[in-house]
């Protein structure tokens, strides 16, 4: 039986019931947390990450703890989108992951960090309009800082509304939940049997996942991209997604194979050109 951490007192009361609930499942199915890891074909170090409350566990692997469990998936789903909608709160509050070691302390550095960015910024446009104003300047315009300059040339792309992450920041999210499913293309079909596999892709997010669907409880699906991978197992409803891995050069690097629960297996093969995804439910 799991020893379970305390759970952190920042937690939004949502995050801490949907954790609590969690732990319980486990619990009373007499599961330890590497039991759940190996039946759910999702990494033990994700399920110690959601079982602590620090990191939100996609839809898809909570209806697979629900499975193994052999406990109704509907509830239990259902309040993991409201946590879901609790942690994204959170992140666009800027407090950073629920429970991580200094929260409060991380967030009032943060808070400090950015004041005195803006007091500096304001000290540099003060000086910029004094070298302005001074006869005799031979300067015809300002001259940006090098800092400045060098801010710009790293700072990388804003996603656009709706969409909550980009690059390694999507790693191990879902993409419904991410805003990343609603434009993705599909680069890469196969089948399994009589199992239809999907690479799909987002280039606002820059991120990819494996589709699954039409097999039997139990079949298991996976993406794999520059040494990253990801799984999932399919429930009742005989689909599967699995959580995002980052795709950052081209969308066509991201492969996707899968098992059956009859053992057949296939692989995606590339598409020549990406299809897009009919509807935004269909990525999920």
């Amino acid at each position: 039986m799991p020893r379970w951490r305390a759970l952190p007192e920042e937690l939004d009361p949502e995050i801490r019931e949907f954790v609590r609930q969690l732990r319980g499942v486990v619990d009373r199915a007499g599961l330890s947390v590497s039991d759940v890891a190996e039946r759910t074909g999702i990494p033990r170090a994700d399920w110690v990450r959601h079982l602590d409350g620090r990191q939100p566990p996609p839809r898809a692997a909570v209806a697979a703890l629900a499975r193994v469990a052999g406990v109704p998936a509907a509830q239990l789903t259902a309040m993991g989108d409201g946590a879901a909608a609790a942690w994204r709160r959170r992140a666009e509050r800027g407090d950073g992951p629920p429970g991580a070691p200094g929260d409060g302390a991380k967030a009032g550095r943060r808070r400090r960090a950015v004041l005195a960015a803006g007091a500096g910024g304001a000290l540099l446009l003060v000086a910029a309009a004094v070298l302005l104003a001074r006869p005799g300047s031979s300067d015809a315009a300002p001259r940006t800082p090098a800092s400045v300059r060098s801010a710009e040339r790293s700072a990388g792309p804003v996603p656009p509304p709706g969409v909550r992450c980009t690059a390694d920041g999507c790693m191990g999210r879902d993409p419904e939940m991410s805003g990343c499913a609603a434009k993705a293309v599909t680069t890469a079909r196969g089948t399994a049997g009589d199992v239809l596999i999907e690479v799909r892709y987002s280039a606002d997010c820059r991120a990819a996942w494996a589709w699954m669907v039409g097999a039997d409880p139990g079949s298991q699906v996976s993406v794999s991209a520059h040494g990253h991978s990801a799984r999932a197992t399919t429930g009742r409803s005989g689909g599967a997604t699995t959580p995002m891995v980052t795709v950052p050069g081209t969308p066509g690097t991201a492969t996707a194979c899968g098992t059956t629960a009859r053992g057949a297996q296939g692989c995606a093969q590339p598409l020549a050109t990406p299809v897009p995804v009919r509807s935004p439910g269909a990525g999920a």
